[in-house]
């Protein structure tokens, strides 16, 4: 019996919303599934928004993509430079890369374009749903979908009319007229960023240098600068992914890196189970298999929970004995002295892997 054609709504076409689109379609062999991708901004508002963004990526972006090429990259990135207070220093090998993220999007979305979805500029006014349907009304009408994934962004309309509460930071990011340091992204940790980080990465011949914004307390760049940009970010997950026909992914479901803050690659990642699950015709799969993964893991918030409540002393004390960390002395005096912060250790390391 062949099966019955379904539609998909996909709200928002950041990194999480276009990988659903093309995953979907991408599964879809039997070209069973109609899918309409829709972003609220025009196309000079679509770039400004996504350049807000350090752009920075894990070179495993690219493998748990496949087979979307690595179209945009700009830079690789090869070191990560770490400042902590007491002058401690920390230098790590990395292999990652600064990407063109507007331009990568696009490139996603004319490839799920080629393949049949219908990509507009709409903006999404409510959802409702019942047991067979749900009902979106747009600006200029209403219409029924069988499913409707939400990536609509750190203010999620479709999550809050769900009534999800999720943790949210807005950060401000300045490009400076300064020749940056090639191939290295540059983190600087004080107890004044509560939890996070000033972070200094290339942009082509220019530098980005961005930071969290505290109690409405405003850093400021030194250095001309050129553009000041500023976004909100939701991290540290949600309850609940799944509400009958409707899968919550990227940032308005939470899913940036909670220690990092880390956003692109998580979501993408949440693009593509969702878009399985839904060709399988079982919404409930995509939250079964992402929090199976290790980004969905709890360590990350509770490590950032850590951060948040450590003065300068005890972000110098605690990171010390890390400085060496291919010294087996090293490892026996973390066990042995520092077992306070071992979740903390368990999740620096797994955000090397799964961070960005």
């Amino acid at each position: 019996m062949q099966k019955m054609k379904h539609n998909v709504l996909i709200v928002g076409a950041g990194p999480a919303g276009v990988s659903a689109a093309y995953f979907i379609k991408h599964y879809d062999e039997d070209d069973q599934i109609k899918v309409d991708l829709v972003d609220r901004l025009d196309e000079r508002r679509y770039v400004q928004y996504h350049e807000m963004c350090g752009e920075a990526v894990s070179k495993y972006l690219f493998d748990d993509l496949s087979p979307l090429r690595p179209i945009g990259i700009v830079e690789k990135i090869k070191l990560i430079k770490e400042f902590w207070p007491g002058d401690i220093k920390i230098e790590t090998e990395a292999r990652g890369y600064i990407i063109d993220r507007p331009r990568f999007l696009r490139y996603i979305i004319k490839e799920s374009e080629k393949k049949g979805c219908n990509f507009r500029n709409r903006e999404v006014l409510s959802v409702t749903q019942n047991s067979k349907k749900v009902r979106v009304k747009f600006r200029d009408s209403s219409e029924d979908y069988d499913y409707v994934v939400a990536a609509d962004g750190a203010n999620s309309i479709v999550r809050s009319l769900m009534g999800v509460v999720g943790n949210t930071r807005t950060y401000i990011q300045y490009i400076i007229d300064e020749r940056p340091e090639r191939g290295t992204l540059i983190f600087y940790y004080d107890e004044k960023y509560s939890g996070d980080y000033k972070w200094v990465f290339p942009y082509g011949d220019k530098t980005k240098v961005g930071y969290p914004i505290i109690n409405d307390k405003l850093f400021k760049a030194d250095g001309k600068i050129l553009k000041t940009q500023s976004r909100t970010i939701a991290y540290g997950g949600i309850n609940k992914y799944v509400y009958g026909r409707i899968l919550l992914i990227g940032d308005a479901a939470c899913q940036t890196n909670a220690l990092t803050k880390g956003g692109i690659r998580p979501g993408m990642v949440a693009g593509k189970l969702a878009a399985k699950s839904i060709v399988n015709r079982n919404p409930s799969q995509y939250e079964q298999e992402w929090l199976k993964t290790d980004f969905s893991s709890k360590i990350f918030m509770s490590g950032f929970n850590k951060l948040k409540k450590m003065s300068n002393e005890d972000l110098k004390k605690h990171i010390k004995p890390v400085v060496d960390n291919i010294s087996a002395f090293t490892q026996l005096k973390c066990i042995l002295f520092y077992r306070k912060y071992k979740s903390l250790y368990k999740a620096y390391e797994l955000s090397e892997r799964f961070g960005w």
